[in-house]
């Protein structure tokens, strides 16, 4: 029952979307709705939106968008997102492998919100091409994202490593098949049916277009430094490179004016709100753990609960450290009965991923669909057949198990 509650609640969620309520208040309308129907009363529901709205994390995670979203302003008004887009064009021949490549780049920081950083660069790779908006935003959203199952410094794979007792080489060598058919599966689906598109060439040697790719990135580089070498926490590592970058490129007063303005809209700040709330809301309604009883007591196979138990937290939360975090101590059972099954670990990843990437409360997704101005329908149509690549993979990981 709890589970038909909750693809109840999404399917609300996505309609009201779909009619142009603006996903913040879509998510704010669901998280009360999700207290009516996991049984709170009204001033539980009121007690939890609170402690959501009022909480740290909401705090952290509304600084590190804003400060990833001025950041992304000020590259692309300054001209610096051309000069990246042309430099990567140039040393790729290929304005069709840029609009994957930059959002790839981008993918190795892992940080909330980065898709809203590379969504100005994929951005600038289609103009004058007539790729459409919303193929400009599945392809962001999609190559942003391939590296997930494989990047150390992810905190997904962190989490993993920690929680199974094991290296993270052990993950990443059973889930690299993933991330390879990621790309595969954007290639086909994504990149081929643009054509050739026609680059511009120039005759820059490399190490000018090296030093271009470096001029524009190194903000990125110098807060994900300070996070993971210095151990300071990313909002502060975010904020103090951006100073950094505004500092030493003493940009003029009207290009920080439209910056800041692009950066703090309502869009943004009622979407962190309204997702914390919701996050809050399913917490404290049980509603995760309701249907991972479901599935678990309704004696299904294991393979299909290690499956379905991150799928669904995965769903819920729109985040990985969250299903990571949440079922992989209860399927410990089943992933490391005596020592690690790399088969049945790829296969609760690869579930939970793929329900982190279609969840409508996944920041990158609903940040690319704002920014490219298109609802989450046009995306998740574009992004089904690279979807139906990675299912395929998840079948042949259970056929092995």
């Amino acid at each position: 029952m709890a589970s038909i509650k909750l693809v109840l609640l999404f399917g609300i969620i996505l309609a009201l979307t779909k009619v142009r309520v603006k996903i913040g208040l879509a998510i704010a309308i669901g998280s009360v709705i999700a207290g009516f129907m996991f049984s709170m009363d009204p001033l539980q529901i009121g007690s939890s939106i609170y402690a959501g709205a009022i909480s740290l994390d909401t705090f952290q995670l509304l600084v590190i968008l804003v400060s990833v979203s001025f950041l992304g302003s000020l590259l692309k008004e300054s001209g610096l997102a051309s000069n990246l887009t042309g430099a990567v064009e140039s040393l790729l021949r290929s304005k069709r492998a840029s609009m994957a490549i930059l959002p790839a780049m981008i993918g190795l920081l892992p940080m909330p919100g980065g898709a809203l950083l590379s969504a100005p660069l994929v951005d600038q790779a289609g103009v004058h091409t007539g790729v459409a908006p919303k193929r400009l935003a599945a392809i962001n959203y999609w190559f942003r994202h391939v590296w997930e199952y494989i990047w150390p410094l992810y905190p997904g794979i962190i989490l993993s490593a920690s929680i199974l007792d094991v290296k993270a080489a052990t993950i990443v060598s059973a889930q690299w098949p993933m991330s390879v058919g990621m790309i595969v599966g954007g290639i086909l689906f994504l990149l081929l049916p643009l054509g050739k598109l026609e680059t511009h060439k120039n005759d820059v040697r490399s190490g000018r277009n090296l030093a271009s790719v470096f001029a524009s990135l190194w903000p990125i580089f110098l807060a994900v430094s300070l996070s993971l070498v210095f151990e300071i926490r990313l909002y502060i590592a975010v904020t103090a490179s951006l100073l950094a970058f505004i500092l030493i490129r003493r940009f003029p007063k009207r290009l920080l004016l439209i910056g800041l303005k692009r950066a703090v809209t309502f869009e943004y700040v009622s979407f962190v709100f309204a997702v914390m709330i919701f996050k809050t809301v399913l917490i404290d309604s049980g509603a995760a753990v309701q249907v991972a009883a479901e599935i678990t007591t309704a004696g299904i196979d294991p393979i299909w609960v290690v499956m379905f138990i991150p799928f669904i937290i995965g769903l819920i939360s729109g985040a990985t450290p969250a299903f990571v975090s949440l079922a992989y101590p209860a399927l410990l059972p089943f992933i490391k009965p005596d020592g690690i099954d790399v088969h049945m670990l790829a296969v609760a990843y690869t579930a939970g991923f793929l329900g982190t990437l279609l969840s409508p409360l996944h920041f990158c997704l609903v940040l690319t669909a704002e920014y490219f101005k298109e609802s989450l329908t046009p995306v998740y149509l574009y992004i089904i057949g690279p979807l139906v690549v990675m299912v395929a993979g998840l079948l042949l990981l259970i056929m092995l198990t």
